[in-house]
């Protein structure tokens, strides 16, 4: 698969003789410093101690080059470094549980070659933050760029499943489940399967390669309080967005996961919070990564089917997820669509007086807020008939009945598929048209 959307990383990687580039497992680290600089590789695995790391570093390198039969990995780096190699040395954090001493020997020899060309990858967040940004550590200031590499756009999504042969709904479903993480889209292209069919494959059939993937990714992030983290982010997955929820959820105190909701937020960035689209009301909680939410969600939640071997796929299930995330999809897109220019964006909840069951509480999917306007936006993952958009339509009406705010308020609709052109109501198509255009 070709690379999309890395340009800036790669001309930084081509630029500067030192970077250090920090990003979760699977979103393309590896492959965008072997494909961009060809470089000498030192893998480091936390299993395994120093003697056996550098003999195998000496195997590996004597396959390209000369080396010398050396003991320690400080050894090695160092005949690279006078020979002028152009070294990589990927998941650096690891050295932490190998020889700590490493990152000591690392610093000095980055101060005494100080041509040398070395880039290091951390898949732990909070670890190689710590490891290459704070000033209490031995590699801070060492380095001319770090790269905090992200997952890829929905726009690059899109490009990579069309490249791919596969429809606008495929990307939708496929970038709800596995975000932007140019791995699953690697993986898609070796079976080249439907997109439901392979998400079967990877959550819902033996050995379920996804349950330990994941799993083990987010133990090892978030070491041994991972229980608590764990049941933090099992009660956002169930649709606990306030802290008080979540604190509810667990039959805690809110004070009394303050600190892990903030280590979540800051240090692992698993977690984002927002308030409504004014900026006002209590912050909200959300899952940072599409596949940490389906995870929760669908595998979690259900580990005790996946230890009996019980576990069962359902469509339906999988769309009412994707409903969820079409909502944030849209959100990024329908600024384009609207009338007036958008200044703040995103959910608002209050109460209406409803027709039908008194007085309740409502939630507008998306609200766009303009200078003199403002937009109210329902999303729909389904096909619509007239008849539901009407439905529908009246719904919002209702809602911005009760918004108290003097600005021109509009309605729309955007569903998965709307059966005719209808006033104010959108679907997939207008989507990616915005996308392509």
């Amino acid at each position: 698969m070709k690379f999309y959307n890395r340009e800036k990383e790669m001309e930084i990687l081509r630029r500067a003789k030192r970077v250090a580039i920090i990003g979760r497992r699977r979103v393309g680290k590896t492959r965008l410093v072997e494909e961009t600089l060809n470089p000498i590789t030192l893998f480091i695995p936390a299993e395994k101690n120093e003697t056996i790391i550098a003999r195998e570093w000496v195997d590996e390198i004597k396959r390209r080059r000369y080396i010398p039969s050396l003991r320690t990995m400080k050894d090695v780096v160092e005949f690279l470094m006078r020979e002028g190699e152009t070294i990589f040395i990927d998941e650096l954090q690891n050295a932490m549980k190998v020889n700590p001493s490493f990152l000591y020997d690392l610093q000095r020899l980055l101060d005494k070659y100080r041509d040398a060309r070395v880039v290091v990858t951390g898949s732990l967040i909070s670890m190689s933050k710590r490891m290459i940004e704070s000033y209490r550590t031995p590699l801070y200031g060492r380095f001319d760029y770090t790269i905090k590499l992200r997952e890829l756009n929905f726009r690059t999504v899109y490009e990579i499943m069309r490249d791919l042969g596969y429809s606008m709904e495929d990307a939708v479903v496929m970038w709800s489940v596995f975000g932007g993480l140019p791995k699953y889209y690697e993986t898609l292209e070796h079976f080249r399967v439907p997109v439901l069919d392979f998400i079967r494959m990877m959550f819902y059939e033996e050995p379920y390669p996804m349950l330990s993937e994941v799993m083990l990714m987010l133990k090892e992030e978030l070491g041994k309080e991972y229980k608590t983290y764990f049941s933090i982010l099992q009660a956002i997955a169930d649709g606990n967005y306030t802290i008080g929820e979540i604190a509810g959820y667990m039959g805690v105190r809110s004070t009394d996961i303050s600190k892990y909701m903030a280590a979540l937020l800051n240090d692992y960035e698993l977690i984002t919070r927002r308030k409504n689209a004014f900026g006002k009301g209590k912050y909200r909680y959300y899952m940072a990564q599409n596949l940490i939410d389906f995870w929760f969600r669908a595998v979690w939640k259900n580990y005790p089917r996946f230890e009996r071997k019980e576990v069962e796929f359902s469509e339906e299930d999988i769309r009412n997820y994707v409903g969820r995330k079409y909502e944030a999809l849209v959100e990024q897109f329908v600024p384009q669509i609207l009338p007036f220019k958008v200044k703040s964006i995103g959910k608002y909840w209050g109460k209406y007086a409803s027709r039908e069951k008194g007085r309740e509480s409502f939630e507008v999917d998306i609200l766009a807020v303009g200078e003199k306007d403002i937009a109210l936006i329902e999303v729909k993952w389904s096909e619509m008939s007239a008849r539901e958009v009407q439905k529908e339509m009246e719904k919002l009406r209702e809602m911005a009945e009760a918004i108290k705010d003097t600005r021109k308020k509009h309605l729309i609709l955007l569903a998965k598929k709307v059966d005719k052109e209808i006033e104010n109501a959108y679907d997939l198509r207008d989507v990616e048209n915005i996308i392509v255009k």
